[in-house]
């Protein structure tokens, strides 16, 4: 049976290889991106699946507007996928160059702005429903090695916390959340650094592993929910 599948970010990089790998198996994609290129409009019109709403997930009424306009139609999510997030390049530095408003925009849109989806899509989350929030090895407390970075890092533990929240509410609806670590990708988010490291990953295979858990989430534990892209657990 065809899925009805969200996915933020969904222009580029991750979101746009894992909304790829559900339009392939033709599940239904309603995806949310921030600037909406003319590309993404060409890959929209090829592909009757897949529709497309431009949305700022650091803005309440942004949010709000964008889900009731594209999941008008539906009555169910089957899997909701939050990939969107940013980074800022200039944050890689100690504590005493670490700029307020670097962190409180990170906070904004990698932490609120999962939750202002799923407080959106909050009455279409029914039995069976999966919430996968792509989260990082940033946000882990017990394994950091990092000095610097503390704008991204936080806002990631931060939505640890929001996905294990989210988890223990949903639990009684028989839904489940699921975060993952996706691999440091090579995207324009990862850098060029990434696009030179053998440590890097494509985001068309972190995609493919995400995928296919998610689709197989019954095989893993419902406590297992802070993951790497493989399946291998993470410290909180």
């Amino acid at each position: 049976m065809n899925k009805v599948v969200v996915v933020t970010g969904v222009g580029r990089g991750l979101g746009f290889a894992v909304a790829k790998k559900h339009l392939q198996q033709n599940d239904v994609v309603y995806g949310l991106e921030f600037q909406i290129t003319g590309e993404l409009k060409k890959v929209e019109s090829e592909n009757p699946n897949l529709h497309v709403s431009q949305c700022d997930l650091g803005d309440d009424e942004s949010v709000k507007k964008a889900v009731q306009n594209l999941l008008a139609s539906e009555k169910k999510v089957d899997i909701i996928y939050s990939v969107a997030g940013i980074f800022a390049y200039h944050d890689d530095k100690g504590l005493a160059r670490t700029d307020s408003e670097t962190c409180i925009k990170n906070y904004n849109v990698n932490t609120l702005g999962t939750l202002r989806l799923g407080r959106e899509i909050w009455p279409l989350i029914g039995k069976g429903a999966l919430v996968v929030i792509i989260s990082s090895e940033a946000g882990s407390i017990g394994a950091t090695r990092r000095k610097a970075e503390y704008a991204y890092c936080m806002s990631k533990a931060a939505v640890n916390m929001l996905g294990k929240l989210l988890s223990n509410e949903l639990w009684e609806k028989e839904a489940r959340v699921v975060m993952f670590h996706p691999g440091w990708l090579r995207t324009q988010m990862g850098g060029d650094r990434a696009k030179q490291s053998s440590n890097s990953i494509e985001p068309e295979q972190s995609a493919e592993d995400i995928v296919n858990i998610a689709l197989n989430i019954d095989k893993y534990p419902g406590d297992q929910l802070y993951m790497t892209h493989k399946g291998d657990i993470l410290p909180w």
